[in-house]
Order: C-alpha cells, then sequence, then structure tokens
C-alpha cells in the first residue's frame, strides 16, 4: 500500500462526501451542517426561544468517526485497486 496514494483517496474521499452532503440554510433562517454520515458541525441559524448560548455545535467523536469509517474505505480500495493490477 502506498502512503501517498492512500492519503490522497482519504483526503478526496472526505472532501466529496462532506461537500456532497452539508446543507448551508442558515441564510434562510435553516442550520447548517457537516458530515457523513455523521455531523460533526452544525450552525443553528435562525430566530430560537430561549436563544442559545453558542449556536456552534462541534462533535470531534463524530469527526472521528466519520474519519475513521473513511480509513476503512481508502485501505479497502487501495487493497482492490493493488489486487486487481497484480496478474493471477
Amino acid at each position: 500500500m502506498k502512503p501517498v496514494r492512500f492519503l490522497c483517496i482519504l483526503i478526496i474521499l472526505f472532501l466529496v462526501t462532506s461537500i456532497a452532503t452539508c446543507s448551508y440554510n442558515s441564510p434562510s433562517d435553516g442550520n447548517d451542517t457537516i458530515g457523513f454520515p455523521f455531523t460533526f458541525y452544525e450552525y443553528l441559524g435562525g430566530k430560537r426561544d430561549p436563544e442559545p448560548q453558542n449556536r456552534t455545535v462541534f462533535n470531534f467523536s463524530a469527526l472521528l468517526s466519520d474519519v475513521l469509517l473513511l480509513i476503512v474505505l481508502s485501505a479497502s480500495l487501495e487493497y482492490l485497486a493493488s489486487k486487481r493490477k497484480r496478474p493471477s
């Protein structure tokens, strides 16, 4: 397994899944969320009653879970790619 290619696959998967599944609804009194399959960042938009003390929520364990899941997926893709290149 080549570490550079593995890291590139991991970063690309993380960015693509995060961008493709994020929601940006705060301009219309909605919430912004980032993270797939676990939401690790959320911005609470709009008027709330009672007003929250902190409008941003960052969940480090959800981010870590997302990254670990993508590491497993990247390793699987790397394994399949290396197995496919070798002649049987």
